[in-house]
C-alpha cells in the first residue's frame, strides 16, 4: 500500500487544506470509526464487509466456501449512541466505535452486544 500512496498526485491547495480544516471540525466520526476499522481488517483476507444503507450498518462474512459465518455490525462514534438512536440490540452482533462510554452514561445498565473501540489508545474487540 505505501508504494500505491507514494504515487498519490499530493498538491499544497490552500483551498482543499482549508476545506479540510472545515470539515475536520465536524468530523462525520461514523465515517471515520468504519475507516479505521476497514484498515484494521485490511491484513485479514479471510473477512470482508458489506455495507447496507439501513440499520446494521454492516454485515462482517469470515471464511471462505462453505465454511462462512456473518455478524451484523453497527458503526457509531459513541457506544452510547447505538441506545439513543433507539436500535434493537437482538438485530446486531457488534458495536464498532471509538469510544465505549455506555458505563458512564448508563451506569445501571450492562451494554447488551460486544463493543470494539478503534482509533485510539484503548483499541480493541
Amino acid at each position: 500500500m505505501c508504494s500505491v500512496v507514494e504515487k498519490f498526485p499530493w498538491r499544497k491547495d490552500k483551498k482543499l487544506l482549508d476545506e479540510v480544516d472545515q470539515l475536520f471540525l465536524k468530523r462525520q466520526y461514523e465515517k471515520w470509526v468504519i475507516f479505521r476499522f476497514g484498515c484494521e481488517l485490511g491484513h485479514r483476507n479471510d473477512i470482508d464487509i458489506v455495507f447496507r444503507g439501513k440499520f446494521p450498518d454492516a454485515i462482517l462474512v469470515k471464511g471462505t466456501g462453505e465454511e462462512l459465518e456473518a455478524l451484523n455490525v453497527e458503526f457509531e462514534e459513541y457506544s452510547s449512541n447505538f441506545k439513543e438512536h433507539g436500535h434493537d440490540p437482538e438485530k446486531c452482533d457488534l458495536i464498532v466505535c471509538v469510544y465505549d462510554d455506555w458505563r458512564e452514561k448508563f451506569p445501571n445498565e450492562k451494554c447488551p452486544l460486544p463493543v470494539c473501540i478503534v482509533g485510539s489508545q484503548k483499541e480493541g474487540c
